[in-house]
């Protein structure tokens, strides 16, 4: 059963990403959640996504960032009982550091 799970989260992130497919980021109205283990199980499986940042939002979620080699990137979500659902996912991540140069910026 764990089986048949894992490849229908597979499908939903796939389908999921396969909405984003534009380097912009988008919202679909359907919110696409489920256990933070599978959801970042497949997140390094199908796309090569390896966590990047993490941040707290408030007392009940933090908020990932999952990047690969490759430029892919995921947003997820995840409450406090495990729960992790996508907010969004793009192409072109750049990890370049931006240095101003002034006053002002």
């Amino acid at each position: 059963m764990n089986r048949i799970v894992q490849s229908g989260l597979g499908l939903m992130v796939l389908t999921t990403v396969g909405l984003f497919s534009q380097s912009t980021t988008a919202v679909t109205e359907t919110q696409i959640c489920g256990p933070r283990e599978d959801v970042v199980q497949q997140l390094g499986m199908q796309f090569a996504e390896s966590q990047k940042a993490i941040g707290l939002l408030g007392e009940d979620a933090v908020m990932e960032v999952f990047v690969s080699d490759h430029g892919s990137w995921t947003i997820l979500t995840t409450d406090v009982d495990g729960v992790s659902c996508l907010l969004a996912a793009g192409e072109a991540w750049d990890d370049t550091s931006i240095t101003t140069v002034g006053q002002g910026v």
